[in-house]
């Protein structure tokens, strides 16, 4: 083991298969297998960010679809049907939800190569409602900043093995809480966004340009307090280094966490503050990467993104940086 990158080596999580990564610096996540799902995240010692699964049975039920790789489609597709290719097809997930988040959390990943970053591969096959065959790699990644910051990377690659175009969007949905905090009243959130998403009850968009409605940039919550966040936002704002980052803030601590993603390859940034949620309601914050809008399968507006045609691959990277103590 070479002391000056991280090591990654087999565990497990409540019985299933799972990998660690450890940094020089003390950082650590733990990821298991079944879905490529990120369990936990401490950047210090004993300091956890990650609002993970807390036991296989909520895994293997995805359970709030805790830090649940999107794919093939993120959030919902009304009514579970939707045409591509001029052909109509209805996926055996409910109507109501649709998946939600798609399928790759039931897959069973397995570690690829050598080296600092953990490398999973798994592979989705097709059915009558999805009959396209997609291999998904996912890698994660610890580094440290020059600052003293910690950071966790997260690349998702899913590739069309097919013989066919297939509609594909992805994405990813960790909760994130506070080192030391209870709840989310008290944090502070920052969204770099021109635009908001508008949706009806089932949390799916409006149709055509009734969905968008413009806000100033940034959307900030200087106090979360009792509000209720399940929306979407685009028209990202990119900093000075061209990648856009929404930030969750302890104000009394001044500990921060920031989720960066790069605007070409996740235009939307999705954000749920944990209602409903069967466990530990409102105890996180939902921040999702998405390459598309939720029902993007069914919108004029998003086909030209969703096409990915045989043996091409499409990729999102999103990292999670963790600034304080």
């Amino acid at each position: 083991m070479t002391k000056n990158v991280p090591a990654v080596t087999q565990h497990e999580f409540d019985g299933l298969p799972a990998w660690k990564l450890t940094s020089p610096t003390g950082a650590e996540a733990l990821v298991a297998e079944r879905g490529a799902t990120l369990i936990s995240w401490q950047p210090r010692p004993e300091v956890e960010v990650i609002d993970g699964y807390e036991s296989a049975e909520e895994l293997e039920a995805q359970t709030g679809d805790r830090s649940l790789v999107m794919l093939p489609w993120c959030g919902r597709i009304a009514e579970g049907t939707y045409s591509f290719g001029g052909a109509r097809y209805k996926l055996a997930e409910r109507a109501e939800s649709a998946g939600l988040g798609g399928r790759a959390g039931g897959i069973d990943f397995g570690r690829v190569g050598r080296g600092p970053a953990l490398v999973l591969r798994g592979r989705m096959p097709g059915d009558s409602g999805y009959p396209w065959n997609i291999d998904v790699t996912v890698v994660f990644a610890l580094d440290a900043g020059i600052n003293g910051e910690e950071h966790l990377s997260v690349s998702i690659s899913a590739e069309n093995t097919s013989d066919s175009a297939a509609p594909l969007s992805m994405g990813w949905h960790p909760y994130i809480k506070m080192p030391g905090v209870r709840g989310i009243s008290n944090l502070s959130l920052t969204i770099p966004a021109r635009t908001k998403v508008l949706t009806d009850a089932r949390i799916v968009p409006l149709p055509g340009d009734s969905a968008f409605a413009g806000v100033a940039a940034p959307v900030r919550f200087d106090y979360l307090g009792t509000t209720k966040i399940d929306q979407s936002y685009t028209n990202l704002v990119p900093d000075v280094d061209g990648v856009v980052c929404t930030e969750l803030k302890d104000p009394v601590r001044s500990t921060r966490v920031r989720l960066t993603q790069e605007p070409s390859e996740a235009p939307v940034a999705h954000v749920f503050t944990g209602d409903g949620l069967p466990r530990d309601e409102r105890q996180s914050i939902a921040l999702e990467p998405c390459s598309a809008l939720s029902d993007a399968f069914r919108r004029a507006d998003s086909a030209v993104r969703l096409p990915l045609g045989p043996g091409e691959t499409r990729t999102i990277t999103a990292t999670l940086t963790y600034i304080g103590g």
